[in-house]
Parts: C-alpha cells; sequence; structure tokens
C-alpha cells in the first residue's frame, strides 16, 4: 500500500489554513503594531527631571518594551503571511456550554478600579497590594494571606524599581498623611 506523500512547505501550510483565521491572525498582529507605533512616539513626549542624576530615566524602559513589541509584531506578521499560523488547542477542560462568569469579570475590574482610589488616599504600595490581591482572589487563588503577601512584595518592589531607580513620580503614602 501507497501512502500519500507528507507535505510540511509554506505553501501547503498556508493552503490548509482557513483565511478568516490568517485574517484573524493579522488583525491582531496589526492592532499590536500600530499601538507599538504609536506608543513609541508618545514615549518621546516623556518629560524627564532637568538635571536628573539617574542613569536610566523615565523614558529608558517604554522605549525598551515598544521596540521589542514593534519587532516581535512585524516578525509574528512576516511568519503568518509566509503561513506560519498557531495551531488551534484541544482545550481538554474548556467548557464551551459554560455561561460567563461575569461575578469574576467585575471582581476583577473592581480591583483595577480601586487604584483611582487607593493610589491618591494609601500611595502605590497599598493600591498594589489591593489589586493583586482582589485580582488573584477573584480568579481562584486558595489563601487569600498569600495574596496578600504577594500583591505587599508586588508593590514595594515595584515602588523600589520605578519610583526610587528610574525615578518616577509614585507615592509612597498617600496624600491623606
Amino acid at each position: 500500500m501507497i501512502e500519500p506523500p507528507i507535505t510540511t512547505g509554506t505553501a501547503a501550510a498556508s493552503a490548509a489554513v482557513p483565511r478568516a483565521r490568517r485574517w484573524g491572525e493579522l488583525g491582531f498582529i496589526g492592532v499590536i503594531l500600530v499601538f507599538s507605533i504609536v506608543a513609541l512616539v508618545m514615549t518621546g513626549t516623556i518629560r524627564e527631571p532637568v538635571g536628573s542624576s539617574n542613569v536610566l530615566g523615565a523614558r529608558v524602559l517604554p522605549y525598551v518594551i515598544n521596540a521589542l513589541m514593534l519587532i516581535t509584531s512585524v516578525a509574528a506578521a512576516i511568519a503568518v503571511l509566509r503561513g506560519d499560523v498557531g495551531a488551534p488547542e484541544d482545550s481538554e477542560d474548556l467548557d464551551h456550554d459554560a455561561p460567563t462568569s461575569w461575578r469574576t469579570v467585575l471582581l476583577v475590574v473592581l480591583s483595577f478600579a480601586s487604584l483611582i482610589v487607593t493610589i491618591p488616599y494609601a500611595g502605590w504600595p497599598v493600591a498594589v497590594t489591593i489589586l493583586f490581591a482582589g485580582a488573584s482572589l477573584a480568579l481562584g487563588a486558595r489563601s487569600w494571606w498569600k495574596a496578600l503577601i504577594i500583591g505587599a512584595v508586588l508593590g514595594v518592589v515595584t515602588y523600589v524599581v520605578f519610583g526610587e531607580l528610574l525615578g518616577l513620580s509614585l507615592p509612597l503614602f498617600g496624600s491623606a498623611w
């Protein structure tokens, strides 16, 4: 019995991919590409303090991240155009008939919205602690005290890195202090 030849070339791969799926991937990549270009341009408008003694200014990290995002999106677009698209996953633990958990969505949104209140009144580390603990508990964390500890560590570390080392204006304590 003769078996058909296995084709692994780019033409065979792109012919096997539904056209709508390729356009969907290109659309997503296009959004990321446009976002990275806009963010790169807007990074130039970040004001840095005159006479700052910091080796790294406030623009360094955004430039690096946005440039990497731009390079990655261009590489991904080229790969998709050549026929290298992602394979759909088998989602073994996904129930397509299950309804959306709007409670979880609401709790995550409220966790992010809490930053509006907690940053000015309680400061950056407390705000990040509340954000992380609230979002992780909403998404299924089992231990509330571990979520609080991890959130507090993240809040302090991000304050030190961005507030102290990079010189960004992050309040350690809120205006009520």
